[in-house]
């Protein structure tokens, strides 16, 4: 409905006298689109689509941002929890080369397996300034998305268990990745049927009513149907079908490559989930045992059973067994969280059982109320 008024003096000319009306016209419109090939279906379809894409693109980036967090106290823990481990078996094995350093200056042990042995603790010793910086630039990274700094860190809990996680993982085609590049595929086609319905002709009931600007004049009414079609416009129309088309191909090219990369991520973290999972009770079982021959190897020193360098490498062999459960801890919740960033686990329609809130340990420092 539009309406339209014109105020001020018409001035007629050119015939036996000129003319000069001073006053006010006016005109209203009524249109009601019939038929317009389906032009106005793609914009409300284009506009729907649009906006469920940036809907996906919003939680897919919320999804990356609480990864990155979860990311980022996971590995304050575990560069704490190893740096921890390696100063504490570095101190005992120094005061074990100590121990030793009396014997061998009674001349209970050759000193060329002292320095064997120093060698050894040194090279382990190495490892503590890089383990130093990653646990820097971890706690960094906390306290950017924690907005505070880390004391003693926690442990994070478990934040879905694995059986969840490949029950999630079962629906990655409901992805917001996938329904954004989804999204992104009906925006581009949309675009194909707003560039064809160019080619077809519009129609519309339209009915109207005018006032002349002079008393005398009558009021005309209007009723009819209008239509409306382009016969040449230079290739404006074909060149916009053909662009519209290209990026339809690209959209869906997209949204084939995004399933396959997507699907192949998944499968492979949960291949790297079952290798850990699979190893983590080997590791243990190393654990134990290489703290056995330490023990056995530290009591039958004296008695020249057992030499030094077999000594320095059981508890070295520990320290790395210890070292690399903490690490493959670390790792698999990591992945964990990222097969639940990839799948129906992070999306917002999913189980919220699947979906818990980030949860922090007895003792930790940190917010009072955790990021989802």
């Amino acid at each position: 409905m539009t309406a339209n008024a014109n105020v001020g003096t018409l001035r007629e000319t050119g015939g036996i006298a000129d003319e000069t009306t001073t006053g006010i016209a006016g005109g209203l419109t009524i249109s009601q689109l019939v038929y317009d090939g389906g032009a106005s279906r793609a914009e409300v379809n284009g506009a729907t689509a649009e906006a469920l894409a940036a809907r996906a693109e919003r939680v897919a980036q919320g999804n990356a941002l609480a990864l990155e967090a979860a990311r980022a106290w996971i590995d304050t823990w575990q560069f704490d929890a190893r740096l921890r481990l390696l100063r504490s078996r570095t101190d005992e094995m120094n005061r074990l080369i100590a121990q030793i350093e009396r014997m061998a200056s009674n001349g209970m042990i050759d000193r060329g397996a002292l320095e064997s042995a120093r060698h050894q603790v040194i090279d382990i010793a190495l490892e503590q300034t890089r383990l130093e910086a990653d646990l820097n630039e971890a706690r960094v990274r906390y306290a950017r998305f924690f907005n505070r700094p880390l004391g003693q860190p926690a442990r994070p809990s478990d934040l879905a268990s694995s059986p969840e996680v490949r029950t999630a993982a079962k629906s990655w085609q409901q992805s917001p990745q996938l329904h954004r590049a989804a999204a992104e595929l009906i925006v581009a086609q949309t675009g194909v049927e707003r560039a064809t319905a160019a080619f077809r002709p519009r129609a519309r009931f339209q009915a109207g009513v005018t006032s002349p600007m002079e008393q005398e004049e009558s009021t005309d009414l209007s009723v009819g149907l209008v239509l409306e079609y382009t016969f040449g416009d230079g290739g404006r129309r074909r060149s916009e079908l053909d662009s519209a088309r290209a990026r339809h191909a690209a959209a869906e090219a997209q949204l084939a490559d995004a399933q396959r990369a997507l699907k192949a991520e998944i499968d492979a973290s949960l291949d790297q989930l079952d290798a850990i999972e699979r190893s983590m009770p080997l590791v243990a079982r190393q654990i134990t045992l290489s703290a056995s021959e330490a023990k056995t190897a530290r009591s039958q020193i004296a008695t020249g059973q057992t030499n030094l360098r077999q000594l320095i490498e059981a508890e070295i062999e520990n320290y790395r067994a210890q070292d690399r459960h903490i690490a493959m801890q670390a790792e698999r919740q990591i992945l964990l969280l990222t097969i639940c960033d990839l799948s129906l686990c992070a999306y917002r329609h999913a189980d919220p059982k699947l979906c818990p809130s980030i949860r922090y340990g007895r003792g930790n420092a940190a917010p009072t109320r955790a990021p989802s």
